[in-house]
């Protein structure tokens, strides 16, 4: 009998490694006495498939990189040789984002990606037509050519359409992995809680960020884990059919394949997503490991033609060939004055006295911060802890150890709360006084920095999902910003690539930056384009210590950028908040400013502290007993109601909080109704702006269109971009040519849905539904629609050349080219407009 000759296919991705061993049929015996003797290392489920186009079959179990993917591999290398006859293996073929570097070192074949897959998925699954796959960080759309179309390796599959992500790593599987294990749940769970979760929370999808910002938002509304989760899975299946699939035919069966297919809530919501019924998608029990499947079968012939043995050669990650990187200059902590342990908490005060206390709670997106102080502002008890998406249990924690500790010590006279979380727990504990967290951290920075001779007039505070700058003179803010609604370059980021590269965020990350002689420049840009950025990165042969130095970096880069901008920073600068833990970021920003960067006591509590400190003055100014609840929430009588608000086509999802009797609103963006009471008594001079426009729009529009018979042919005017805007000159002009004029609808979820699917490139949310409306108006029997080609608008200063943005002049070429419009191409009317240049 001739020796085993198998094939190995190994896929490296981004985030976990695959591999796949396929042999002769002669070579079936030799599989079930390694699936029995080797099960640590193999996959041995009994409903996973034994054999793949009539030859046997192994996998290896799922495994992560950790940040090296050659380390990752020569492990799998180092486990195979242990259990392999020597000289079985016959031919090695590579392939994933992160394949090619080790196939090099290998002396492999590398195999494409998408070839590969395809060649897995017609082996194991001859009947299907789509393939979707979303792994860690990357997502691809697959349709096969029907068999014979395309030749193949024996199987005869060829690819008739795919697309992928590109750079944006928006909505993957690393994603998710975060956001669950930030949620405090394991992937593997996540799709078990997310079925029984019996509603989601509106997450965007669109952007990961922006997500991971709306996932905060939710928590602090009140709703639970589960529900974010579920929402979560509900968005990122909503980006993958706007952006993955759009314009493209989705034939089934379907195949689901990639890490994220393991995740039951993400096959449903991917169900619901593009409405398939349970014959029309397939999730393999080999989901994450298709590619490594198809790369064994391609090498199989060309192994069983050579018949000879391949030695596993010893793969030195050391020795691998590394690219020039750019780099920046050594980090260093020269100009870090660390200051954060220099005064400790006071004394409790003795047994059986009560003295006058405050206390301030600050609710982030990440941490959630407690300090309790005495009448001459002494921190008596600080509290740093996660927020763990539990605002009210956390919180509901913190008040119990406080109590224990100081509750028969102190008599509370003041609570104020601040943080994204601050009026919902407010509402919860009674607090005395709530407000923002610029205010909060100005107050706590500028009371530690007379306490300690330091007169403060600069303040870099980084949390987990938020930044602020504030710059003050002499105790008072005379400029301030934030971050907008991107969370990019936060602590959060951090704290989730030390967890992708294998490390601790908690001394090791800073350590090893530290040590790092060439830091890898990253950039500033988006922090989804960085995760892409480290990966390749990490797969070209990068060292982690330079890594993790140009992650500190990029951090400090993107807030002085982004955040400061061109404002002025002073000389005496706090550095604040949680990242302020992280002392390679304090030295960042100290190599980059060449100042330097104070980390004060009690960094991370500033904003609590402040908090404590505003309650007091509150109390010595009016006097007036405090209205605390008192340490336990549990006896805090207080009921949640969710209901969707009618009121306009908007059909927010609003949560109602009665507590102790009294109802507050969460999640309306415009109702009256359920508006929170206005904290100023001044009243707008148009109570409605919107309401004001819009009747100043649709007023000539109906009686243009009331002077034209119904028997006249139809113009359609989409209600959206520049056209909308000029809404009365243009039904006015049609008008009096004696075309009767037709405006789309407000927007609602049917034309939003339609103008995702629609759009063929990638422009912003406006320019999308764009296409649903003009979709609309075809739809419900416009002859032509019109969307002119305007290039610039009328303006009071002529000196200066401005246009309309380019997405707005291109928007009725853009619908032309669109799959689903095209056959209305001759009846899209688009002049080209220029205002700016007056009457002639």
């Amino acid at each position: 009998m001739p020796p085993p000759v198998i094939a190995l296919g190994i896929d490296i991705g981004c985030i976990s490694l695959k591999a796949a061993l396929v042999g002769e049929p002669a070579d079936a015996g030799l599989f079930d006495d390694l699936r029995s003797r080797a099960g640590d290392l193999f996959d041995t489920r009994e409903e996973a498939p034994r054999e793949v186009a009539g030859r046997p079959l192994l996998v290896t179990r799922y495994r992560r990189i950790k940040g090296s993917p050659a380390e990752a591999t020569d492990a799998l290398l180092d486990e195979l040789r242990a259990v392999l006859p020597e000289g079985a293996v016959g031919g090695v073929r590579v392939t994933g984002s992160g394949g090619r570097l080790i196939s090099e070192a290998l002396g492999a074949a590398f195999e494409n990606e998408f070839k590969a897959i395809a060649h897995g998925v017609a082996a194991l699954h001859p009947g299907a037509r789509t393939v979707f796959e979303m792994g860690g960080e990357t997502s691809k759309f697959i349709r096969l050519a029907p068999d014979g179309d395309a030749p193949g390796d024996g199987l005869r599959v060829g690819i008739a359409d795919y697309q992928t992500n590109g750079d944006c790593a928006a909505g993957t599987g690393s994603f998710m992995d975060q956001q669950a294990s930030r949620l405090l749940y394991d992937i593997e769970e996540v799709g078990d809680v997310v079925l029984a979760a019996g509603k989601a929370a509106s997450i965007a999808g669109r952007c990961s960020v922006f997500a991971k910002s709306d996932m905060i938002h939710a928590q602090q509304k009140g709703y639970q884990p589960p529900e974010v989760l579920r929402g979560l899975c509900d968005a990122v299946m909503r980006n993958f059919k706007g952006t993955i699939t759009k314009g493209k035919v989705v034939e089934p069966p379907v195949v689901f394949i990639g890490g994220v297919a393991a995740n039951k809530g993400a096959v449903r919501a991917l169900r619901e997503a593009f409405g398939l019924g349970d014959g029309d998608l397939v999730v393999p029990a080999f989901h994450a490991a298709v590619g490594a499947i198809g790369a064994a079968l391609l090498e199989a012939g060309q192994a069983a033609r050579r018949r000879e043995a391949l030695r596993l050669a010893d793969l030195d990650p050391g020795r691998l060939p590394a690219s020039g990187f750019p780099t920046v200059a050594p980090l260093s902590m020269e100009k870090v004055l660390l200051l954060r342990d220099m005064e400790t908490t006071a004394p409790p005060p003795p047994a059986g006295q009560r003295v006058p206390a405050f206390m301030g709670i600050d609710i982030g997106s990440v941490s959630t911060n407690f300090a309790v102080i005495d009448a001459d502002g002494n921190v008596l008890k600080e509290i740093y802890t996660k927020t763990d998406a539990r605002p009210v249990e956390v919180v509901s924690a913190g008040l119990a150890e406080i109590e224990r500790e100081l509750g028969d010590r102190i008599e509370l006279l003041g609570v104020g709360t601040t943080g994204s979380g601050r009026e919902l727990i407010g509402e919860l504990t009674g607090a005395d006084i709530v407000t923002d967290e610029i205010t909060a951290h100005k107050t706590g920075a500028d009371f530690i920095g007379r306490k300690i001779g330091r007169q403060v007039d600069t303040i870099f505070e980084i949390g987990g999902q938020d930044s602020k700058f504030i710059s003050l003179q002499d105790g008072v803010v005379v400029d301030f910003a934030m971050n907008e609604a991107c969370a990019a370059g936060t602590g959060s980021f951090l704290e989730e690539q030390a967890e992708k590269l294998g490390i601790s965020i908690v001394g090791e990350f800073a350590q090893m930056a530290l040590s790092s002689r060439a830091p890898i420049r990253l950039g500033e840009r988006c922090t989804v384009f960085m995760e892409r950025d480290v990966m390749a990165y990490m797969q070209r042969g990068a060292r982690r210590e330079d890594l993790v130095a140009g992650l500190a970096y990029s951090i400090a880069t993107n807030y002085l950028n982004r955040v400061v901008r061109e404002r002025h920073i002073g000389d005496v600068i706090f550095f604040q908040g949680g990242t302020a833990y992280n002392d390679a970021v304090a030295a960042a920003f100290s190599q980059i400013l060449g100042k330097e960067i104070v980390v004060p006591p009690h960094n991370g509590v500033m904003g609590a502290l402040g908090m404590a400190l505003l309650a007091r003055e509150r109390y010595q100014r009016t006097g007036e007993p405090t209205t605390f609840r008192g340490w336990d929430l549990d006896k805090v009588d207080y009921t949640v109601v969710d209901f969707v608000c009618k009121g306009c086509s908007n059909h927010c999802d609003v949560r109602q909080f009665t507590i102790e009797g009294r109802k507050t609103y969460w999640g309306d963006k415009c109702s009256e109704r359920y508006r929170k009471p206005a904290k100023v008594d001044r009243q707008p001079v148009i109570p409605d702006l919107i309401a004001f426009r819009e009747e100043r729009l649709l007023a000539p529009y109906e009686a243009a269109r009331a002077r034209v018979p119904g028997s006249a042919p139809t113009v359609g005017l989409a209600r959206a971009m520049y056209t909308y805007d000029r809404l009365p000159f243009w039904s006015t002009f049609f008008a009096e040519l004696g075309l009767r004029p037709l405006l789309s609808p407000e927007s609602d979820r049917r034309i939003r849905e339609d103008g995702v699917e629609l759009s063929v490139a990638e422009p912003c949310f406006p320019i999308r539904v764009a296409h649903g409306h003009v979709k609309w108006l075809f739809d419900n029997g416009a002859d032509f629609v019109f969307l002119p080609n305007q290039i610039n608008e009328e303006t009071e200063f002529p000196q200066y050349n401005s246009h309309a943005c380019p997405w707005g002049q291109t928007l009725p070429f853009v619908v032309r080219a669109a799959g689903g419009l095209a056959q209305h191409g001759e009846r899209i009317l688009c002049p080209r407009v220029r205002f700016r240049d007056g009457r002639e």
